[in-house]
């Protein structure tokens, strides 16, 4: 019996020493990082921003890839399934959330682990200027022909959609919801003239409303914005909505905490390091919005919560 159970037990320690050793060498290789929407949108531009500066703090290189499709299931399924290692990561925003609520996926948002939140910006609706030049011309637009303006989203039922949804309800217009495959490629129906409006963050679009191409005619925020003073918030024209997509890194559930505390700190010392605040800044991005992992955890359980709400609000269908 004691050398059945002194058999057992060295069996057991041979199993967990190259698994401790294992998180104490991490990293050994390049970290990739899956961004489920295409390239140019805000979640992709976002991303690579951030893991350029925090791959000299982590000592290895961080590799941005792109597996759009789904409304962002597709890289979210790719990374949920990934061995936890710590090599394969995933930038996530409140579809994360949304889509298991919404659609047939084989995974949840506790699916992941959370390590650090990147930003977060307010969804803004904006059009080609010459289009439309104000709110109040676009409102009284829609309301001569109930339907007959068009607004490109990133995916059906992404948070942009929802946050369209809401808007409609909550001010009684009639739009059509066009989804697109990402950000980058509603952007791109309304620059080409496809639909009327989009909807997007507000530094997505920030070279071409310097430019006079594009107008922003509103934004989601609790407060009007400082990079653009004259913006009305929808609580100025009596829509109560403040909405806009968080964007943060995520491990696959069972990474080790070692590994995860490794990810954290290292992306913690980029978010202090001037090269990232000059990046975000020239790229139209707030600096200051990012999270550690447990305020990222906890506004991840949030969002649970209002999310749910938001959706029986809406009256969207889900799958249950």
């Amino acid at each position: 019996m004691n050398r059945r159970i002194s058999a057992l037990l060295v069996a057991t320690a041979a199993f967990l020493i190259p698994a401790c050793g294992f998180a104490a060498d991490y990293p050994a290789k390049p970290v990739k990082i899956i961004v489920p929407f295409a390239a140019g949108g805000a979640a992709d531009m976002t991303t690579r921003l951030a893991a350029k500066v925090a791959e000299k703090y982590l000592g290895q290189p961080m590799a941005v890839e792109n597996r759009p499709g789904g409304g962002g299931v597709t890289g979210y399924a790719e990374v949920a399934k990934s061995r936890p290692d710590g090599y394969t990561l995933s930038e996530v925003g409140p579809s994360v959330v949304i889509a298991p609520l919404t659609k047939k996926t084989n995974f949840t948002v506790d699916s992941f682990t959370p390590i650090v939140n990147m930003v977060y910006e307010p969804e803004t609706i904006a059009c080609l200027s010459d289009r439309f030049k104000t709110w109040e011309e676009l409102v009284a637009a829609s309301q001569a022909n109930p339907g007959g303006v068009k607004i490109s989203v990133s995916g059906a039922m992404a948070s942009d959609h929802l946050a369209v949804l809401r808007v409609l309800k909550k001010s009684g217009l009639k739009w059509v919801c066009v989804p697109t495959n990402g950000s980058s490629q509603a952007i791109t129906a309304m620059l080409g003239g496809h639909v009327d409006l989009t909807i997007v963050s507000p530094s997505e679009l920030s070279e071409q409303v310097r430019s006079g191409q594009v107008a922003y005619l509103l934004t989601l925020a609790p407060k009007r914005l400082g990079e653009y003073p004259e913006l009305p918030i929808a609580a100025e024209k009596g829509i109560e909505v403040v909405d806009g997509p968080w964007r943060g890194l995520v491990a696959p559930k069972g990474t080790p905490e070692e590994v995860v505390a490794a990810i954290e700190a290292a992306f913690l010392k980029a978010f202090a390091d001037p090269e990232f605040v000059d990046a975000y800044s020239k790229a139209g991005l707030p600096a200051n919005m990012w999270m550690n992992r447990a305020d990222f955890t906890a506004l991840v359980d949030q969002q649970k919560v209002d999310i749910a709400e938001v959706i029986a609000e809406t009256g969207v269908k889900t799958n249950k």
